[in-house]
């Protein structure tokens, strides 16, 4: 591939994924919240899992101040209650019948647009779609880890 054919793809991805932060973003702001607090939702909102304070640190890569704080203000909102973990230095995170009301009423407007955005695409399409971008990131991060050195 040519270094010009490389810097255009670039530029695409960068404009395209920074477009799709920003309508994250706008749509967090929107429902009084903001992006790093809608990923926590969309997160404790599986049932199929259970997040600690550290999990959700390691998961989204954020500082555990920033994570306290959001967990804290969804705590003080009666938004999540904290369960005791099989290490009893931390604590389980779960969603209260209220948090559960309240982030199913975020979530679904939300997945309800991202449904209908990929409803524009054929199964072939989205399987591909899925599948590249899943294999930049994986060698992306290990190109990164071997060579930059990162955790």
């Amino acid at each position: 591939m040519s270094k010009a054919f490389l810097d255009d793809a670039r530029a695409k991805f960068k404009e395209s994924s920074h477009r799709i932060e920003s309508l994250f973003n706008s749509y967090a702001k929107s429902k009084g919240l903001n992006f790093t607090s809608l990923l926590i939702l969309e997160l404790l909102y599986d049932e199929n899992e259970t997040y600690t304070q550290k999990d959700l640190c390691e998961k989204l890569a954020l500082p555990k101040q920033l994570v306290n704080t959001i967990i804290k203000s969804f705590w003080e909102q009666e938004y999540v209650e904290l369960k005791e973990a099989k290490d009893r230095r931390n604590k389980n995170i779960i969603l209260t019948d209220k948090g559960k009301s309240y982030t199913q009423g975020i979530l679904h407007c939300m997945q309800d647009a991202e449904d209908r955005a990929w409803e524009c695409f054929t199964d072939d399409e989205v399987i591909s779609f899925v599948n590249s971008l899943e294999k930049y990131a994986k060698s992306f991060e290990r190109i990164l880890r071997d060579h930059v050195n990162i955790r």
